[in-house]
Parts: structure tokens; C-alpha cells; sequence
């Protein structure tokens, strides 16, 4: 017999389904494995707490990702407010390792490192697929917004990417990354 409660069993799923996709947004967001986890966390207790009062389920991704983005802008206020920035501070993550033969997965994370905040989250939020709506919600944008700074954001990308590919000879498109899980008509 479980002796869970549905709503512990229910997050559990939600963060098998999930934790990954969370975890990874948190790394492009805060650069440290220790916040990313940190973050990771509080999202699903909070998710917990959320099943437990009997909240909405009807959008669990958008939820989900909007409640990490909080807290990872939370996390980097917070780092703000208490340490100065130096450059041992600013360590480097080691992402997961992907076969990378045409050296394209190393210029894209290369030209998202330079990007700025706001940028790589919106980024990063519409990699996972989210819709604009759900991108205007978990970045605290107006929903009007969500497409001209979406593209404003890829044409910087794209910029940094070619200044990363620079001197390399590297065919294919650059955007085919950004695109693995874009749906342009999901807004």
C-alpha cells in the first residue's frame, strides 16, 4: 500500500516528467549547479504546496517554469545584494555533455554566456517550448512584448554566435539549436 498523499505522489511525477527540463533552465539562468539544484527545489516544494491547497493544474508546465524563473531571480538578487562581484565568483558550470563534432553546441553556449539576463531567460523559456503567453508570465512581461523582445533577443544571439564562430568554418544553421523545441505557432 502508498502511504503517500496524492498530492506527494502527484509532484513526484510532475518532477519526473519535469526536474530535468527545470534543472536545465535553472543552470542557463544562475551558472552555478548549487543555485540550479537550490532552485530546482524550492520550484517543487512550492509545487507541493501548490497540489496540496487544491491549485490550478490546468497549465502545470507554464506554472512550473514560471515559478523557477522566480526563484532563480530571486537567487541572483539575492547574490547581488550580498557579495561583491569578483572574478573567482563568476566559476564555470560544466553543462552536460553532448556530442558537439562540428563545435556548433560550443559557439551557441559560448554567445548565450554574453547575452544578457533577460535574453537567456527568454531564450531559455522559449527553448522549452513555452507558449508567449507563458514566456510574458514567468518573465513578468507584458504578453504584447514577448515577440519583438523574443526577436530582438535571437538577433543578438545570433550576432554573439557569429563572433564565437568566427574563424571556424562551420556549416549548418546556427539557429538549429535555439529551434529544438520552438513552435512559432504556439503563442
Amino acid at each position: 500500500m502508498d502511504a503517500r498523499s496524492p498530492a506527494t505522489a502527484s509532484a513526484q511525477d510532475l518532477f519526473e516528467t519535469h526536474g530535468a527540463a527545470i534543472y536545465r533552465f535553472a543552470v542557463v539562468l544562475l551558472k552555478h549547479r548549487q543555485d540550479a539544484e537550490d532552485c530546482v527545489q524550492e520550484t517543487f516544494l512550492k509545487l507541493l504546496r501548490h497540489l496540496e491547497a487544491g491549485g490550478d493544474t490546468s497549465n502545470i508546465r507554464g506554472w512550473l517554469f514560471t515559478v523557477a524563473a522566480n526563484a532563480a531571480r530571486d537567487r541572483q538578487r539575492g547574490r547581488l545584494r550580498w557579495l561583491p562581484w569578483l572574478p573567482e565568483h563568476d566559476a564555470q558550470i560544466d553543462p552536460p555533455r553532448l556530442p558537439d563534432e562540428d563545435g556548433r553546441l560550443t559557439h551557441a553556449r559560448a554567445a548565450l554566456r554574453r547575452l544578457s539576463a533577460r535574453d537567456r531567460l527568454l531564450l531559455a523559456l522559449r527553448a522549452q517550448g513555452l507558449s508567449y503567453r507563458d514566456i510574458a508570465s514567468a518573465a513578468r512581461l507584458n504578453p504584447a512584448s514577448v515577440g519583438r523582445l523574443l526577436a530582438r533577443a535571437v538577433d543578438r544571439w545570433t550576432v554573439e554566435s557569429e563572433r564565437a564562430q568566427r574563424g571556424s568554418h562551420v556549416n549548418g544553421d546556427k539557429n538549429a539549436v535555439l529551434e529544438r523545441h520552438s513552435n512559432s505557432g504556439n503563442r
